[in-house]
């Protein structure tokens, strides 16, 4: 396949090498994708908008989805947007909310959502639009050990082993929306104004700013959300889907509490935690000890711990020095305690946290 073909979005979501790019990326993969949209970087939101289709054709569909089928769904969808965009209607391909609308479309099908794309639709059903703008990211855990992933509003995903994560490069206004398949714990930013909230197969949990760990493997008869600090409210996917603003019935849980979510009886069981190892960031103790050592050490010991870029400035930093010892503090917590330590600050911007210092006399 020659890297300069130039693609619609109809051709790159049919696209076998593509689609398995998508939903099953290899490194091969990965590279031959990545090298493409290098070399057709005009074509970067054609290739976002189809991989949102295949998102949401595949999430309709799960396992009985035939090559067939899918060519006959994507087609349908297209060939109905450029209707609607000669008719001077904004094609409905640029809003992407395919998937989050799986729900409905399983009643409804395909064209139906396409006949209401006048109407925006979210997953929380509340009608935040989400745009194309927002570039959804994917992080597959395909290693032996826990993988640290870094979301824009500074909060933390630690993903166990075969998980996978699917969230916007840079968080809107409005709600902080995540995909999981798998397990992770989750350590959230807090902020009031703008809910975060992790979409499973079967629940949707939200949270304004606390840490807690879902489990939700395909698969599994179910789905568990244990809560570490804070507050959550943990609802069921479909009901919360289908609320359309309503407040769905849902059960909040406090610190050391769980929810078990049994997908054969359809419903949300609370209980105490019995297991605390289900309320630790990582199965893996990362202790660390700084006796008076340069800042710029500390740093890139911190980075390899949690697998991450911490990018600095060594030469701003040159004469900064720390004293620290850490054993059960989380990422978060080290990197403050660091940065205060030097009077710096850190974002986490594209999956790196960047340290900004102004240096120590």
């Amino acid at each position: 396949m020659s890297l300069h073909r130039i693609f619609t979005v109809e051709e790159l979501a049919t696209d076998e090498s593509f689609r398995r790019w998508v939903m099953a990326p290899t490194p091969e993969l990965d590279r031959y994708w990545q090298q493409w949209l290098l070399q057709n970087a005009d074509r970067a939101g054609v290739a976002a908008r189809a991989r949102e289709l295949v998102l949401a054709v595949h999430d309709l569909y799960k396992d009985d989805l035939s090559d067939e089928m899918l060519r006959h769904e994507i087609a349908e969808i297209t060939r109905i947007a450029e209707v609607r965009k000669a008719e001077g209607h904004m094609p409905f391909y640029q809003r992407a909310v395919w998937r989050a609308a799986a729900v409905l479309l399983l009643t409804g099908g395909l064209s139906w959502l396409y006949y209401t794309s006048h109407n925006t639709i979210a997953p929380s059903g509340k009608g935040q639009e989400i745009t194309m703008g927002q570039e959804m990211l994917i992080k597959t855990n395909a290693t032996e050990v826990e993988m640290t992933v870094l979301l824009s509003d500074k909060s933390v995903a630690t993903l166990a082993k075969g998980s996978s994560i699917r969230y916007p490069r840079q968080f809107a206004a409005g709600e902080r929306q995540v995909y999981l398949t798998g397990e992770a714990f989750f350590d959230v930013a807090k902020n009031p104004r703008q809910p975060f909230l992790v979409y499973t197969n079967e629940t949707v949990t939200k949270v304004l700013g606390t840490s807690f760990r879902i489990k939700a493997f395909e698969g599994d008869n179910m789905e568990m959300i244990a809560v570490k600090t804070g507050r959550v409210s943990v609802y069921a996917k479909k009901e919360y889907e289908i609320s359309r603003g309503a407040k769905p019935a849902g059960v909040i849980l406090n610190p050391n509490q769980q929810v078990v979510f049994n997908r054969k009886d359809n419903k949300l069981e609370k209980a105490v935690t019995a297991n605390p190892v289900l309320l630790a960031e990582s199965a893996v103790q990362k202790e660390q000890v700084f006796d008076d050592k340069p800042v710029a050490e500390a740093f890139d010991a911190l980075g390899k711990a949690y697998g991450i870029s911490i990018v600095y400035n060594a030469e701003t930093v040159s004469n900064c020095m720390i004293s620290a010892q850490f054993s059960e503090e989380n990422l978060k917590q080290r990197l403050n305690a660091i940065c205060q330590a030097i009077g710096a600050g850190y974002d986490m911007e594209n999956g790196r946290v960047v340290i900004s210092s102004k240096g120590c006399n």
